[in-house]
Order: structure tokens, then C-alpha cells, then sequence
């Protein structure tokens, strides 16, 4: 039936651009629909609405042990908040501000990445 591998098509299309997303490491062209698909099965944290210091978010999350272990990586730019590197010690993570304000994708050094869903 060509109604099924015209559809087949389609999805093939949608997961060979999400895995070029990927691979680049642009998460920011990602939809919240692809954002769900992607790491919607790894573990995830619940974050509030709320704007906080990029730091001190790192460490109530869980992603950073400890502040001085979140400083030293936001300085040394191994933190990107969806897809974009922060390097300022001052930034504020607004966790609405991406995904249709669902999600918070924190990619920590080359490969580690965190979904944090807002609620």
C-alpha cells in the first residue's frame, strides 16, 4: 500500500532530522513534541517555573554535586541550557523560556545530557 510506505517515509524523514539535531548538538531546532521523543524515557527531574541562577538550579537539580564543581564547569562552557552554552556565572535560567516552556535540556561536557521537566 503506498498510503503506508508514503507514511513510513515520513517518519523516517522526522527521525533522520531529529538524529542530525542531534549529532550537531543544536538541540534549539528541536520541537517540545521531539524534545519528549528524544529523552522522554531517560530519568528527568521535575523544576519549577521559576527563574534562578543557572548555578545554584545546577546543583538543586542534581546535575552538579556541588556549586563549586557547577561554577568551574559553566566557566570552562562544558554547560549548554538547550543547546546554547552558557559561560556567565550571573545567567539567569529562565525554564520557560524553550519547548513550549515544557522542558529544560542541560547538556553537561560532550555526551551527558538532563531533561528537566517543568511544572
Amino acid at each position: 500500500d503506498r498510503s503506508v510506505s508514503r507514511g513510513l517515509g515520513d517518519v523516517y524523514k522526522r527521525q533522520e532530522k531529529i538524529s542530525e539535531i542531534l549529532f550537531s548538538g543544536d538541540i534549539k531546532e528541536l520541537t517540545a513534541e521531539q524534545v519528549e521523543q528524544v529523552f522522554g524515557k531517560m530519568p528527568s527531574v521535575e523544576v519549577s517555573r521559576e527563574k534562578q541562577n543557572l548555578v545554584i538550579w545546577l546543583v538543586d537539580n542534581g546535575i552538579e554535586p556541588s556549586r563549586r564543581q557547577a561554577r568551574e564547569d559553566v566557566k570552562n562552557g562544558a554547560i549548554r541550557v538547550n543547546g546554547e552554552r552558557i559561560q556567565d556565572l550571573d545567567y539567569d535560567l529562565d525554564p520557560t523560556a524553550a519547548f513550549d516552556g515544557k522542558y529544560v535540556v542541560i547538556r553537561r561536557g560532550k555526551k551527558k545530557y538532563f531533561l528537566a521537566k517543568v511544572k
